[in-house]
């Protein structure tokens, strides 16, 4: 089954890492009816860890709270794995999303956020911004995550004034600040 963003929904391989195993079983279900290929619930770091030993995802949907540490470190230690899992797009499901949760999240390499409650709706409105516009992704010594800029950098194509302004403004040989100054005023 293939979304309407062309996400091939079959090939997607999902790790939910929920401490709310309802919660979680709602989240698998809903994505197993999508068509999801392969989805697979774990309510622990250790059962998470070993899952992601044995298995290689492609998507994961995380938990704020998840583990002793928390879904935002998890989120890292997924960014700094080898191999394809550490660019792998990352939902986290935050029950009460605040400023600093949303950039602990946003810090740590996660691609989208959920509020609680959820709806269906919501759910597939992410995955199909997921595969509709995926983000290019950035290594840097701070940072392992999706590109974090929200909007599209326009290129300009319009005259370039700052040559011809510069060229406008130049000083003759000799003169100093204080002459360009007078010319201004």
């Amino acid at each position: 089954m293939r979304g309407v963003s062309g996400i091939d929904y079959r090939a997607m391989k999902v790790l939910v890492a929920l401490s709310n195993k309802q919660l979680g079983e709602t989240i698998r279900h809903y994505l197993k009816d999508s068509g999801v290929g392969q989805v697979q619930l774990v309510d622990s770091l250790k059962e998470a860890l070993h899952r992601m030993q044995a298995f290689q995802f492609t998507h994961f949907f995380l938990d704020f709270d998840f583990g002793d540490h928390g879904g935002s470190d998890f989120a890292k230690f997924i960014r700094m794995c080898d191999g394809q899992v550490s660019e792998a797009p990352i939902v986290m499901i935050m029950p009460s999303p605040s400023k600093d949760k949303v950039f602990a999240a946003r810090d740590a390499g996660v691609n989208e956020i959920l509020g609680l409650p959820l709806t269906a709706k919501q759910m597939d409105a992410r995955l199909q911004h997921l595969g509709a516009h995926p983000k290019p992704f950035v290594r840097a010594t701070t940072y392992i995550g999706p590109c974090r800029r929200r909007e599209a950098m326009q290129v300009y194509h319009g005259k370039e004034r700052r040559k011809t302004m510069h060229k406008a403004h130049q000083l003759p040989k000799g003169q100093g600040q204080r002459a360009y100054a007078h010319k201004v005023a």
